[in-house]
C-alpha cells in the first residue's frame, strides 16, 4: 500500500499543483488487425478461418455444359484467450491529503499500464509471426551493421513480396501498413519521396494513431515501443503487412476495462476503508493469421 514516506514529493508544498507529463505510449501495434469478440460461453479458443484460393480454370467449357463443382479448402488458425491485469492500492490518507485530487493521475497511470501491456502483446505476436527480411541484402542478424538502415528499396522489395503473395490490401490512401520506431523512421524520412501524413490526412482519409506519412505504397505509423534485438549492433524490427495478416480478439462481456473501488466502499476486504483500489483487467489474444502477408524488415539505424 502506498504511504506518505513512499510518496513524499506529492505531500510537499507546491506553488502550483501540477504534475510532470508521463511518457505515454499509444496502442499502435494492434491497428490494422482483423478484430473480433469471442462470444460469452463460447470457450477460450478463438478460431480464425483462412480460405485457400481456388485453382485457375483456363480450359474452356464445352458448349451447354455447367462447370464441375470443386471443393473449397480452408485453414483454421487457433488462438487462446488469456487474462491480463494489474492493481494498485492508494491509501485513504494520501487520497485526502495529496495534491492529486480524486487520484486522477494515479488512475491515468493504471490506464497507461493497460494500454502499454496490450500494445506489447500485439507487438510480440507480430515479431514471432512475421516473415523475416534483412535490410540491404544481408543474410543474417549478425551480418547487419548500423549502416544497414531502413530504406525505400527494402520497402519496395517487401511490397513486391506482398503483391506476389496476393496479400489483401487496405483501402484508402495506400494499400499497405507499416509499424516503425523513432530510430528507423528517421532514416526513412530522409528520402525525397516521403509524404507527411498532415498532407493527406483529412475527414475523408482518417489517420491511424501515430501515423507519420506514406512512402512506396506503405502508410507508416510510429511507436516509441519498437522491438529491438542485440547482435553485433542494435537490430530494429519494422513490420509491414497487408489486411487480415493478423487478428486480435477479446472476450465479449469482459473486454479491457478499468475498475475503481473507492475507500468509501466498505466491505470485508477493506473493513476500515483505509484504501482505494484501482485495477485493470482484460481477456486478450493477438495471433498471426498469414505470415506471407506480414514481414519484419530487420535493420540498423543511423546514430
Amino acid at each position: 500500500m502506498n504511504d506518505t514516506t513512499q510518496l513524499s514529493p506529492e505531500m510537499a508544498v507546491y506553488y502550483e499543483k501540477s504534475f510532470l507529463a508521463r511518457a505515454e505510449y499509444e496502442l499502435i501495434f494492434e491497428q490494422g488487425a482483423q478484430t473480433r469478440k469471442q462470444p460469452s460461453n463460447g470457450g477460450k479458443t478463438v478460431n480464425f478461418t483462412r480460405y485457400t484460393p481456388l485453382a485457375k480454370t483456363t480450359t474452356a467449357l464445352a458448349e451447354g455444359v455447367n462447370p464441375a463443382p470443386v471443393l473449397i479448402s480452408a485453414a483454421t488458425v487457433s488462438a487462446t484467450l488469456a487474462e491480463y491485469g494489474n492493481s494498485v492500492k492508494i491509501s485513504r490518507f494520501l487520497t485526502l491529503t495529496g495534491i492529486d485530487a480524486n487520484n486522477k493521475e494515479k488512475i491515468e497511470l493504471v490506464a497507461q499500464n493497460m494500454g502499454e501491456t496490450l500494445d506489447e502483446l500485439a507487438r510480440n505476436e507480430l515479431f514471432v509471426g512475421a516473415t523475416t527480411f534483412f535490410a540491404n541484402g544481408k543474410a543474417s542478424l549478425s551480418a547487419l551493421a548500423p549502416t544497414d538502415v531502413l530504406t525505400v528499396k527494402d520497402l519496395q522489395k517487401v511490397v513486391r513480396n506482398l503483391k506476389k503473395n496476393k496479400a489483401k490490401r487496405y483501402q484508402g490512401v495506400a494499400p499497405w501498413l507499416g509499424k516503425v520506431g523513432p530510430d528507423t523512421s528517421f532514416d526513412l524520412q530522409q528520402d525525397s519521396t516521403w509524404i507527411n501524413a498532415d498532407i493527406y490526412g483529412n475527414d475523408a482519409n482518417k489517420l491511424y494513431k501515430g501515423e507519420l506519412g506514406k512512402i512506396a505504397g506503405v502508410r507508416l505509423i510510429e511507436s516509441a515501443n519498437q522491438k529491438f534485438e542485440s547482435s553485433t549492433t542494435t537490430v530494429y524490427s519494422n513490420f509491414i503487412h497487408g489486411d487480415q495478416a493478423f487478428g486480435v480478439s477479446e472476450l465479449e462481456g469482459d473486454t479491457r476495462q478499468l475498475y475503481i473501488i473507492p475507500h468509501t466502499k466498505i466491505d470485508s476486504g477493506n473493513p476500515a476503508g483505509r484504501f482505494s483500489l484501482v485495477s485493470w483487467a482484460a481477456n486478450y489474444v493477438a495471433k498471426t493469421l498469414n505470415s506471407a502477408w506480414l514481414f519484419n524488415i530487420k535493420t540498423g539505424a543511423s546514430q
